[in-house]
């Protein structure tokens, strides 16, 4: 048995790649920014005629699509639904964003529970290209921002 060709092998399974390593921390950067957005700063509501407004916990963002999660929903949504979102900037203006349900699961966490979401975006209305700049801000954002080692304890 010729073993170059097995230290060849553990050699290959033991390189890291940088790159993906610098990909995986530039996306969790990317969804902790979501959360603390979407969750703390901006208010993300669904809106149904029948129902009214119901906050909803934007977990993930994209160009092409989003997932959310809603807490013990009275009327789960279906896939193939369509709904706006209203993703609210001040107390008394939004952005109306349509989206199509593709995906629907319960899920059940810390002591919640409830329906996550995976929706896909509208992108041929007009504040499509509002939201996509600010996908985009959130993508660079992730890129370059760096991390605090001993951040204040202030929160603004």
């Amino acid at each position: 048995m010729d073993k170059r060709k097995n230290r060849q092998k553990d050699k290959e399974q033991r390189i890291i790649s940088l790159d993906d390593y610098r990909r995986n921390k530039t996306e969790e950067k990317r969804r902790q920014y979501e959360r603390v957005l979407f969750n703390r700063i901006l208010g993300v509501y669904s809106f149904v005629e029948k129902n009214g407004l119901q906050h909803i916990e934007v977990m993930d963002i994209s160009r092409s699509g989003l997932k959310f999660r809603e807490q013990m929903p009275e009327h789960p949504l279906p896939v193939g639904q369509k709904m706006a979102l209203r993703f609210y900037f001040t107390p008394s203006s939004y952005l109306r964003v349509i989206i199509e349900v593709k995906r629907a699961n319960r899920f059940s966490d810390d002591e919640r529970t409830g329906f996550e979401y995976g929706c896909a975006l509208d992108t041929n209305t007009r504040s499509y290209e509002a939201i996509k700049t600010l996908i985009s801000f959130m993508y660079k954002y992730s890129e370059i921002a760096c991390k605090d080692q001993s951040p204040p304890m202030i929160w603004f």
